[in-house]
């Protein structure tokens, strides 16, 4: 009780909704926020692919710095030996977070052309302030990967050079060893470079299938909100 008068009865949380007075503006407001938050996300995913492609290729140029220092010495080949696992396995974990947040900010950015679409029909002409996209691409995405048909954008992501670099990597590891275990210098180099060359092709198959399952996925949620606001506007 304050000043001896009994609080108002306020709703269990569940029922907040039920108790709104103005639902449109409620469901403004909650858009604008999805708007920013979605935002902030694709900026996290940016930030953060930056910092873990920099932290793989800081690994890899201070080994070989390292190797610069021991290549004259007995342990050379035991180094390499140590780091060339340490700085493939790093690799591949960071190419699979590199995708896995390319793929996350290309679901943000569907899910911000969604809201963009709302926008675009809150008064006439407003959808020149905000273009729809026009068979999969829309005039502001400046990163199409994933909302594209064309392979090639494959070859020009972060996570493809983390992938071309790793498989290099790999590639002068099984040369080594297999220069170590007494095949002929020409043998080795001939087979570390098709290993780098299959690994390299087997990773950008893997991104293209990944970017293909989202990329479905988008469209089909796409479809069914196009199908219901045409419902809506019939009935």
């Amino acid at each position: 009780m304050a000043n001896g008068n009994p609080l108002p009865r306020l709703p269990h949380a569940w029922q907040a909704a039920d108790e709104l007075a103005d639902r449109p503006t409620a469901f403004y407001n909650a858009l604008l926020t999805e708007h920013f938050v979605l935002e902030s996300a694709r900026g996290i995913t940016v930030s953060e692919s930056s910092s873990r492609a920099s932290l793989y290729l800081m690994t890899l140029s201070s080994s070989l710095v390292a190797f610069g220092f021991l290549a004259q010495t007995p342990i050379a080949f035991g180094f390499l030996g140590v780091i060339i696992p340490v700085v493939f396995l790093l690799g591949i974990f960071t190419y699979e977070r590199l995708v896995e947040t390319s793929l996350e900010d290309v679901v943000a950015l569907a899910s911000i052309q969604r809201i963009r679409r709302f926008y675009s029909t809150l008064l006439p002409g407003a959808d020149e302030y905000f273009p729809r996209p026009v068979e999969g691409r829309a005039p502001n995405e400046l990163l199409e990967i994933g909302r594209n048909d064309s392979w090639r954008n494959i070859f020009f992501t972060t996570s493809t050079a983390v992938a071309v670099v790793n498989s290099i990597v790999a590639g002068a590891g099984i040369a080594l060893a297999l220069d170590v275990l007494a095949f002929t210098g020409q043998q080795a180099i001939l087979t570390g470079v098709v290993t780098a060359a299959v690994m390299s092709v087997l990773h950008g198959v893997y991104q293209r299938h990944r970017y293909t399952i989202v990329k479905r996925l988008i469209y089909t949620q796409d479809a069914v909100t196009l199908l219901r606001s045409a419902g809506d506007n019939d009935d």
